[in-house]
């Protein structure tokens, strides 16, 4: 049997181009076309074991369809992506966010539709509409629902006699709570930038509503001067002053773990995250999670903002596309591979597993059948009940101001620019 191949990269700009080329041959315009190999980008993460058992039951059943899966570590892997896919070199299936990055690569012409209904219809509508452009859907869903929300440590918080906060004020009176009980209040990995956007993507449609981003997205003219930007940022500044994250934030990257670490040792009390660190926590610290000390509430109330409070942030899904560059062998093995391997019953009961939601249309109901689904109903019925659920600022926006964005919002937990710069900068990447 011919078992996936998990390569694992390296994935720093400084080595990007020389990626690239060790990638040449792998699909697009530089594939061989008498290879029978079909290349899969996959990004490591709590559900990435899942990607690689999908390859492995596709390769035991089809010897003669293989598919190489190709693993990468989550910082830089969109530079890579498209550094890759402007070469030519890109692979035949690739993993993305959907949203603004994926539309950009639809409109560049370096995806296929997924035509499949097999694929297409056992997807939630709100999965499917963050790949579906001009009616047409560009991505199957391959991971769960991943909405942010506040984990925090329970055992933390009955130590100083604290309760989860509901609203932002709450939060700022938990600060000087935790921080004189020598815990920091907040874990955040600030070296890896995309940490800090659920902050204000959840604070300025909290303040706003989601018609301040969806002016930024449509690209009206100083977008980005609304009035809820500006209370956003100076919110951010004022708990990135009090000291309401780890002291070395700053230099922390998510990818190591060690963010995590900070609240399942009990040396931070909460962290502001994808619902997917539930998962990842679980992976690291089992017996954390199953002591019932992981707790989990939505993100707080902004005063007399006009946002829904049921609004969420964060990645409905991770999406794995077809490259038109694809030769049509490879387009057949991996359309093939994604009707039959991803999102089946094995596939799910994995996710599930994990306690994480698949954005699968009968989730619910596999999700009542299990003994230990608290977590998983939780972030379901956030993600049923929200009025809105808005795609990482990153990732809905184009690539180059998605990665403005990140560079610029670091500026302001680093405190190097206040409101009115950050503004007048996010402005300038207005076309």
């Amino acid at each position: 049997m011919l078992r996936a191949k998990k390569q694992r990269f390296m994935t720093g700009v400084a080595v990007l181009t020389a990626g690239v080329l060790a990638l040449t041959g792998c699909s697009g315009s530089g594939s061989d076309g008498g290879s029978s190999t079909a290349v899969v980008w996959g990004v490591e993460g709590g559900q990435s074991a899942s990607y690689e058992a999908a390859v492995d039951r596709w390769n035991e059943t089809n010897p003669d369809r293989p598919i190489e899966l190709q693993m990468f570590g989550n910082d830089g892997y969109s530079d890579k992506l498209r550094i890759a896919l402007g070469a030519g070199q890109g692979p035949d299936l690739m993993f993305g966010w959907g949203g603004g990055v994926l539309e950009g690569y639809v409109d560049a012409g370096y995806i296929d539709p997924i035509e499949d209904p097999e694929i297409t219809d056992r997807y939630l509508d709100a999965v499917n509409d963050n790949a579906t452009f001009d009616g047409a859907v560009y991505g199957a869903a391959i991971n769960n629902i991943q909405p942010v929300v506040i984990l925090y440590n329970k055992s933390v918080f009955e130590e100083v006699g604290a309760t989860p906060p509901e609203s932002w004020d709450d939060l700022m009176d938990l600060v000087p709570v935790f921080n004189d009980a020598g815990v920091a209040p907040i874990a955040l990995a600030g070296a890896s930038k995309w940490p800090q956007l659920p902050y204000i993507s959840y604070l300025v449609d909290r303040i706003g509503g989601p018609e301040v981003f969806d002016a930024i997205v449509a690209n009206e003219p100083d977008a980005w001067s609304d009035p809820a930007i500006a209370e956003s940022i100076d919110m951010i500044q004022d708990l990135v002053k009090a000291d309401g994250f780890n002291s070395d934030f700053a230099a922390l990257d998510y990818g190591s773990g060690a963010a995590d670490a900070l609240l399942y040792t009990g040396k931070a009390a909460m962290m502001v995250a994808l619902s997917q660190a539930y998962s990842n926590i679980q992976t690291k610290a089992p017996d954390f999670v199953a002591s019932g000390d992981l707790g989990y509430v939505t993100f707080p109330t902004v005063g007399s903002g006009s946002g829904d409070t049921t609004d969420l942030v964060g990645n409905p899904s991770n999406y794995w596309s077809v490259a038109s560059a694809a030769t049509d062998a490879h387009k057949a093995i991996v359309t093939d591979f994604l009707a039959t391997e991803v999102m089946n019953d094995a596939y799910i009961g994995e996710v599930l597993e994990r306690s994480a939601v698949p954005g699968v249309s009968d989730a619910k109901d596999l999700i009542d059948q299990r003994d230990d689904a608290d977590f998983q109903s939780f972030v379901f019925d956030l993600s049923d009940d929200a009025a809105n659920f808005q795609l990482s600022w990153d990732q809905a926006l184009s690539p180059a101001q998605g990665a403005e964005l990140t560079v610029q919002l670091d500026r302001v937990f680093l405190q190097e620019i206040d409101a009115d710069e950050f503004m007048q900068l996010m402005n300038a990447t207005i076309k």
